[in-house]
C-alpha cells in the first residue's frame, strides 16, 4: 500500500469497541489448568480474542518454557498505531498468538502481564475463488461483497491473519479508496511495495467495475461505501482468513 494518514484516534476506538468486556473475556476463556499444563485453543470464530500492548515493547518467546525472548515488538508500531495480537490458544499466565511478522502465519507466545485482553465478536472471511468479503458479527452476517482479490502472477495469501491497523486515505476517491485496513498476512511476491514491507491490504478501490475480478497486486479491494462502513465497525486484532 502507498503511505497513508494514520487514522490513531479512530483505530483506538475500534478496539476499545471490545476492551469494556476485557474481564468478561477473562472470565469466559479462563486460561488451562496451570498444574497439567493444558492448553486452551481459541478459535477464530465465533468469537476472539484480542491482546494489546500495554508498555512500550513487547517480548515474543518460542514457548512459556523459554528463559529468554526471540525478539521484541514495539508499541506503537511504526506508523504509530496500538500494537495488537490474535490470540490462538492458552495457558496459565501466557498467550500464543499471531504475530504481525514474516513469515506468514507466524506465531509466538506472550506474557499475560505485557497485553490487555478483549473479546472481539467481529470476523472477516475471504474467498478468492469466489470474490467475495464476508463479515460477521457473531453469528449474524453483516457484510457479503463482491470483492477484488491477487492476480495469478502475484496472489493474495491464504490463510489466516487479523487486522493490525487502520488507514485513512489522503485521497478517497484514489487507488485505494477512503479508507484500508493492513492486515498481518504479506505478499509472497513482493518484499517491498509502495513504500512499505508488502503488506497485504483490505480497501477501497476507483475502479468498481473490476470487483469480482482478480485484478490486484495482492491487497483485497471492496466498494468504497462497504470499507467505509467496516471502517467505523472493525477492531484491530479482527480475524480475517482469506481461502481458496
Amino acid at each position: 500500500m502507498i503511505p497513508d494518514i494514520r487514522l490513531r484516534a479512530r483505530a483506538r476506538r475500534n478496539l476499545a469497541l471490545a476492551c469494556w468486556i476485557t474481564l468478561v473475556a477473562m472470565l469466559l476463556v479462563a486460561p488451562a489448568d496451570a498444574t497439567r499444563g493444558r492448553v486452551q485453543r481459541v478459535e477464530p470464530a465465533p468469537t476472539s480474542i484480542v491482546a494489546q500492548a500495554r508498555g512500550p515493547r513487547v517480548a515474543i518467546y518460542r514457548s512459556p518454557h523459554a528463559k529468554r525472548p526471540t525478539r521484541w515488538l514495539t508499541n506503537p508500531t511504526s506508523d504509530g498505531g496500538p500494537l495488537v495480537f490474535l490470540v490462538k490458544s492458552r495457558v496459565a499466565g501466557w498467550e500464543k498468538v499471531l504475530l504481525p511478522v514474516r513469515p506468514n502465519e507466524s506465531t509466538g507466545w506472550i506474557r499475560d502481564s505485557a497485553v490487555v485482553l478483549a473479546l472481539n465478536p467481529f470476523r472477516v472471511e475471504v474467498s478468492l475463488g469466489g470474490h467475495r468479503v464476508t463479515v460477521w458479527n457473531g453469528a449474524h452476517e453483516i457484510v457479503d461483497t463482491p470483492a477484488g482479490v491477487g492476480r495469478s502472477v502475484v496472489p493474495t495469501p491464504r490463510g489466516t491473519y487479523f487486522i493490525t491497523e487502520l488507514l485513512k486515505q489522503p485521497y478517497p476517491n484514489g487507488p485505494y479508496g477512503p479508507y484500508a485496513f493492513g492486515l498481518s498476512a504479506f505478499s509472497d511476491v513482493y518484499f517491498s511495495f509502495g513504500g512499505g514491507p508488502g503488506e497485504i491490504g483490505l480497501h477501497g478501490t476507483d475502479d468498481p467495475s473490476a470487483l469480482g475480478t482478480d485484478v490486484s497486486h495482492g491487497c483485497i479491494r471492496i466498494g468504497n461505501a462497504v470499507i467505509t462502513k467496516l471502517a467505523g465497525l472493525l477492531p484491530l486484532g479482527t480475524p480475517v482468513t482469506i481461502t481458496s
